[in-house]
């Protein structure tokens, strides 16, 4: 088993404090960045957002931008309350802690427990909770709590992408960007990683913004915004016709887990 170095103490984020008054986890200003134009929208607490279009619309981007990869060659990204474009490039591996990620290429290491491998993204950070306590609470919110000692290799698809999102969620992060996450799932399989990244993110506050060129994926998230080119074509919520609300309520049938 892994274990922390040093002593577990509060969170050291130094000049990346929010900025006092920001709503909004994420907010993207009239932001350019090959191939999106004049991109502007904004991600609160709990929201759920479904990035959708074709191939080459933007949606790789924009999530790279979400997560801080990226930097915007025109505009502004905010995320919570800290302009991306402005982080010195040292200090933004303490952004991107904030930031869960979740895709179907994420990589678990094959050689680690399903346990450490949730715990691993701790093991260089200074955090106010006990990891190990944290990770097995997300373990079992996502049906793993049998299979915490199993070591990764041994798990099936649909069991990797539950521990990639109990690690993604691991630091309380403010932000969950996910990429594609049930691509190359089952139906039945794909429904219930959807189910339970919405249902564990909107439990904490956390924004979710999710990428997918799949029109069933998409429709299940409350809010949907529409690339074509690189420009928003589309930005619909849950609430616009009696088809949307029934696709919204299917994220929410169920309660949470509680982590």
């Amino acid at each position: 088993m892994l274990r922390l170095r040093g002593k577990p103490g509060p969170g050291d984020d130094g000049s990346l404090s929010p900025a006092s008054g920001s709503e909004a986890v994420i907010r993207f200003v009239h932001v350019s960045h090959r191939p999106l134009h004049d991109i502007t929208l904004a991600v609160h607490p709990g929201e759920a957002v479904a990035i959708t279009g074709p191939a080459d619309s933007g949606k790789t981007a924009l999530l790279r931008l979400a997560s801080a990869q990226d930097r915007p060659d025109a505009g502004s990204v905010v995320i919570d309350g800290v302009r991306t474009e402005s982080v010195p490039g040292h200090r933004a591996t303490r952004l991107r802690r904030r930031i869960g990620v979740v895709s179907a290429g994420s990589v678990l290491m094959s050689a680690l427990t399903v346990v450490d491998n949730v715990v691993f993204p701790l093991l260089h950070q200074r955090v106010s909770f006990d990891p190990y306590e944290r990770a097995l609470r997300l373990l079992d919110a996502v049906g793993m709590a049998d299979a915490v000692r199993v070591r990764a290799s041994r798990l099936s698809g649909s069991q990797r992408m539950r521990v990639v999102l109990a690690r993604a969620l691991a630091n309380q992060p403010r932000l969950v960007v996910a990429d594609e996450p049930v691509a190359g799932l089952d139906r039945r399989a794909a429904t219930e990683i959807l189910d339970l990244l919405k249902r564990l993110t909107t439990a904490n506050g956390t924004a979710l913004l999710l990428a997918t060129a799949d029109e069933a994926t998409a429709a299940r998230a409350p809010r949907v915004v529409r690339l074509r080119a690189g420009v928003v074509v589309a930005d619909v919520r849950a609430d616009v016709g009696p088809a949307a609300r029934a696709a919204a309520r299917q994220w929410i049938e169920r309660p949470a887990p509680v982590i």
